[in-house]
């Protein structure tokens, strides 16, 4: 008989199979806030609780896991813009301070006031943006769990997952549309 580590590895290939992306590497922890995948390393995380859900739920789950595995580009190069959008952000006060004449007020406080100009006008939108990009890349990974899974176990994965708090609504009300 297989250990529960054992059953996720294999699901974990399978669905990798069925997408046709080499599996990500699969790393089992004691403490965690749930599983995910870290498009970084290329692992998906499972804690303790994850392995102990119904089988159902399990294979949804490691599913969309493996989904999100599937858009390691597009999260890696949302990492790198964040990176390159924040180095852009501290170099650009950095840049006029090395430029700006000697005077202290010049030196100092312009700078340091375009830097909270420019935070101040980006931050809201940056927001927005990341709240939006993570949703359609949850709402992917469903759909991409659905084709796994089929779309009927699915949404009752997630109708199941929304009553214990872990799913929100759209991605619910994405999966009734799918199943329509």
């Amino acid at each position: 008989m297989e250990t529960a580590e054992q059953h996720v590895s294999r699901l974990v290939a399978n669905d990798a199979a069925a997408l046709g992306i080499a599996p990500p590497v699969v790393r089992f922890v004691a403490t965690n806030s749930g599983p995910c995948y870290e498009a970084l390393f290329d692992r998906i995380e499972v804690d303790a609780r994850t392995l102990l859900l119904p089988e159902p739920l399990l294979r949804l789950v490691i599913a969309h896991e493996v989904a999100h595995a599937t858009q390691r580009r597009a999260l890696l190069l949302d990492f790198a813009w964040t990176v390159l959008g924040v180095a852009a952000l501290i170099a650009g006060p950095c840049v006029m301070f090395a430029a700006w004449p000697d005077e202290d007020l010049w030196r100092v406080s312009v700078p340091g006031a375009v830097f909270a100009f420019v935070v101040a006008m980006f931050f809201k939108a940056w927001r927005a943006h990341g709240a939006r990009r993570a949703i359609a890349l949850e709402l992917d990974a469903d759909a991409k769990a659905a084709l796994i899974c089929g779309a009927r176990p699915a949404l009752q994965a997630l109708e199941e997952m929304t009553k214990r708090g872990i799913v929100d609504e759209i991605r619910l009300q994405a999966m009734r549309e799918r199943c329509k």
